[in-house]
């Protein structure tokens, strides 16, 4: 039950944050920066992640309980928000909860350090993140174990993401941009099985559904 969690887990928030995908992100944003530059902003953003994951994980089943939502209904929510992310992950491309607005990606030329804006949030970690974040949390809570592994995979992600940003610029000549496109498209449909998943267990668990054979 334990390596069922890890492996879901993992599989959906590598598949949100993609540090595949952020890679040419981050390049965009850092262009013009010396590569000692580039390799400080890599690690600010690797240590922003982890610790707005960490945070987002204690504080997200108080806010829950501070607006009263049920964690079931938080799931149905949840589970469409990431399906929609899916779908747009699907077709190529990368969803506006993380790309960001046409109006917000202008403002993002003018700063100086993107480190934590706009590249940690709302792009690594944006809505389809943090809802990830909150349902495999109170999962974790029923365990020990768990907790340790919901650590242990937000460290494993954030740690590759660090590595394809210090070695973004290499890189990024050897990957082709049709490889990245295949793999965004590979974790979305991983992602929208994974959604599907939160929806069902939602509906079962408020009561709307009885399924026995799902």
């Amino acid at each position: 039950m334990e390596i069922e969690f890890f492996s879901r887990f993992i599989a959906a928030l590598f598949a949100m944050i993609n540090p595949l995908a952020a890679m040419p992100v981050f390049l965009s944003l850092t262009a013009g920066n010396t590569p000692q530059a580039q390799r400080k902003m890599a690690i600010q953003a690797a240590i922003a992640t982890v610790i707005a994951c960490f945070a987002i994980a204690i504080a997200g089943k108080f806010v829950l309980g501070l607006f009263g939502i049920a964690i079931d209904s938080f799931r149905i929510a949840g589970g469409i928000l990431l399906f929609t992310i899916a779908l747009t992950m699907i077709s190529g491309a990368r969803h506006t909860s993380s790309a960001g607005t046409d109006k917000e990606r202008a403002l993002q030329e003018n700063i100086d350090n993107p480190a934590i804006y706009p590249f940690t949030i709302p792009m690594t970690v944006g809505p389809g993140t943090i809802t990830t974040l909150i349902i495999f949390s109170e999962q974790a809570s029923t365990s020990p174990v768990k907790m340790g592994m919901f650590a242990a995979v937000v460290l494993i992600v954030v740690g590759l993401l660090l590595a394809a940003l210090l070695v973004a610029p290499f890189l990024d000549r050897m990957v082709s941009h049709s490889a990245r496109t295949v793999s965004i498209r590979i974790m979305g449909i991983i992602l929208a099985a994974l959604a599907v998943e939160f929806v069902i267990t939602g509906l079962r668990g408020s009561g709307l559904i009885a399924l026995n054979g799902i």
